[in-house]
């Protein structure tokens, strides 16, 4: 039998490399003894040995010797897939991610004829995470000259999204191809990392050392400072612990339904205990709510029982949470019971398929806790059972527990006990605090913010999702004014003239849907969509203009109508000839 043993990577630090030489020199004994005792074999020809300084002096090129074999310090070396140089500048495996990326970008080219959202889903989920690989690491030395290559896969996959010419300024064409910037991928990932890193246990060193990462300085700085820096202002050590796992794998789960049909049910039996609970988010806050009707047997008369509590803001809490809290709450208050049935009702899924599938997730207090209160209740004989019933379901009980939940979020209110921001909330609102706002760069695309004053936006998306590529292609060049007509061909040395074929103006987008005699006849249809926005290229190219209100929509119509004429006269075709 063989076996394969994955790298080992062994750290050591100090003051300068010949300082460090006694400490690989030991570690490289106490692997060699480890290799006789187990019968494992060290490949001297994938070891590797490095020195991470940036100041020359500090370096050493001595060898060493491992099984009679001379290892030199190399410049670089490979750790998890990363291409770690001396300096830790990351510029081999910034090339290296670009490369990778552009070959992904360039086959997705490749495939002809389709649609801007398939498209887009293969960038997603071919492309970006080729070059996303381990960002968190290197995303703070991406910039300037080393973005280059980056912002050219961007720019390619655009072209095969929407087909945007590769002249298109790299912010312009992700915008049309609603996809997000490199950039904003990065910081994403890292968010999310940072996020993760402080729902750690204590005990982790990890989330320990994060006052470190956070501590200034002019050099040496962790890779994740930029990030701590931006998100400052965030509690961060106020978030929810979330351990490995949350039940151990031999405990029963609850039984909770998802998919019961439609039944009418009594509120009060005298053989279920029936509960149900609610959550409200509004007035920035998120409360919990709860009603239960006790049998008749334990209290004579069926006895109805509710509770209302204030969670927390809802920058810190969610609806989900507060679910939770709620189901937490109402089991773990009921008065002692034995033999009974226990039914609680929600119409939050999402929570009654966390409990059921209780893992590492945020929630994981309350989930705990939810657990805790079920067995107790069910040393005493009782069963429990968490039932979701869909909106169009009456449910009186649970009109009672809303009510509660809401009470609890008036105006006014505060929370009674300061509980744990939840991570998914926090999340959210850590990237949207890194938002980098809805516009493009100064100096940038003046042609498409003429057009489009809502760009980047989600519009782009239903502009071109229900579009061939073929007219994906002609759309894309109108809106960003490099196609192929004269105006823009003359700038670029393809054309001897900027004069339209008519003879009357410079070939412009403007000119050639609106006024060119060449195309009238082929103009009426497109004409006929409005009375009112004729000659306003931003309706006919589903743009929006400064007096457009906020609620504006692009109107499809025309726009599949602009695109009829622009296929229609051939001019944006790639074999039209340039004048007649």
């Amino acid at each position: 039998m063989r076996a394969f043993v994955d790298d080992f990577t062994a750290w050591i630090t100090g003051p300068t490399a010949q300082s460090n030489r006694e400490g690989i020199e030991a570690i490289i004994r106490d692997a060699l003894d480890w290799e006789t005792r187990s019968g494992a074999t060290f490949n001297v020809q994938e070891t590797a040995i490095i020195h991470f300084t940036r100041t020359i002096y500090k370096t050493d090129a001595q060898p060493f010797t491992i099984k009679g074999q001379i290892v030199k310090p190399q410049d670089h070396v490979k750790i998890l897939g990363v291409l770690m140089d001396t300096k830790l500048k990351y510029k081999e495996h910034i090339w290296r991610a670009a490369s990778k990326g552009l070959e992904a970008a360039m086959e997705l080219k490749r495939l002809r004829g389709l649609s801007p959202s398939t498209a887009r889903q293969l960038f997603t989920c071919t492309v970006a995470p080729v070059v996303d690989y381990a960002s968190n690491v290197w995303m703070h030395a991406c910039k300037n000259k080393l973005a280059g290559p980056i912002n050219r896969i961007q720019r390619v996959a655009a072209q095969a999204i929407v087909g945007t010419f590769l002249t298109v300024a790299t912010s312009v064409a992700e915008a049309e191809a609603h996809i997000a910037s490199a950039q904003d991928r990065f910081w994403r990932r890292a968010i999310k990392l940072w996020t993760d890193i402080h729902t750690l246990p204590y005990t982790n060193p990890l989330r320990r050392n994060t006052s470190q990462m956070r501590k200034f300085r002019k050099s040496h700085r962790s890779p994740l400072y930029q990030v701590a820096d931006t998100l400052k202002d965030i509690a961060m050590d106020e978030l929810e612990t979330i351990n490995p796992f949350t039940l151990t794998p031999w405990e029963n789960r609850v039984q909770t339904v998802t998919n019961e049909p439609t039944t009418t049910r009594r509120n009060a039996n005298d053989d279920i205990i029936c509960i149900a609970v609610s959550s409200s988010a509004r007035n920035g806050l998120v409360g919990v709510g709860g009603a239960a009707t006790l049998p008749a047997s334990a209290y004579g008369t069926p006895k109805l029982g509710t509770f209302s509590s204030t969670l927390g803001s809802r920058s810190e809490q969610n609806p989900y949470s507060g679910e939770l809290a709620a189901i937490e709450r109402a089991l773990g208050t009921l008065p002692t019971f034995r033999s009974s049935r226990i039914e609680l009702s929600t119409r939050n899924k999402a929570a009654v398929l966390a409990i059921r599938h209780a893992r590492r997730q945020s929630g994981q207090r309350h989930i705990c806790q939810i657990y805790q209160s079920i067995r107790e209740l069910r040393r005493n004989g009782n069963t429990v059972s968490i039932r979701w019933f869909p909106a169009r379901e009456e449910n009186k009980l649970w009109e009672i527990a809303k009510g509660n939940a809401k009470h609890a979020t008036r105006q006014g209110a505060a929370p009674e006990v300061q509980m744990p921001r939840m991570r998914s909330t926090t999340l959210n609102v850590a990237r949207s605090k890194r938002d980098s706002g809805n516009h493009l760069p100064d100096k940038v695309g003046a042609h498409s913010k003429r057009v489009d004053a809502a760009l980047p936006g989600k519009h782009t998306q239903l502009l071109y999702d229900h579009l061939s590529h073929k007219e994906a292609a002609k759309l894309a060049q109108l809106r960003t004014g490099m196609a192929r007509l004269n105006g823009y061909l003359h700038r670029i040395g393809v054309a001897p003239s900027d004069q339209c074929a008519c003879g009357q103006a410079n070939e412009t987008v403007d000119h050639f849907l609106f006024r060119c005699t060449k195309w009238t006849a082929y103009r009426r249809k497109m004409l006929e969509c409005t009375d009112t926005q004729r000659s306003n290229i931003s309706f006919y190219l589903g743009g929006k203009s400064p007096s457009d209100k906020n609620d504006w929509t692009p109107d499809m119509a025309a726009v599949r109508a602009t695109i009829r004429f622009a296929m229609a006269t051939g001019r944006l075709d790639t074999n039209e000839p340039q004048a007649d």
